[in-house]
């Protein structure tokens, strides 16, 4: 995904209308339509910082999907970011919870190749 679907991605997940997002960015509505809109208009890295700012997210992520782990490039899927995102909202002790529960769910799921 490029930057107009990662942005989309992130304001849908986020609930985040992009009126709201021009308000707390200071650029246009406009402006971001036409980031937004898939014609190839990429905005300038001032803009791109702001945006990401507001979202909560790197601009490295907008642009090309990749979150940084531990030094570790990983490309994560919708699926795999939202469970990631809402992982982080859990509380140390659900944390754990889940962690147990998905090293329950692997020790008993038969191998790939089967």
């Amino acid at each position: 995904m490029g930057f107009a679907e990662n942005v989309k991605s992130e304001l849908e997940f986020q609930d985040i209308q992009v009126k709201e997002l021009a308000a707390r960015t200071g650029i246009s509505k406009n402006t971001l339509d036409k980031y937004l809109s898939g014609q190839k208009v990429q905005p300038g890295v001032e803009n791109a910082v702001k945006i990401a700012a507001v979202l909560g997210v790197t601009v490295e992520y907008l642009v090309d999907s990749k979150v940084q782990v531990n030094t570790v490039t990983v490309n994560l899927d919708a699926k795999a970011l939202f469970a990631a995102k809402q992982f982080a909202k859990l509380n140390a002790f659900n944390q754990k919870t889940v962690e147990d529960l998905i090293a329950s769910l692997l020790a008993r799921q038969p191998p790939a190749d089967e």
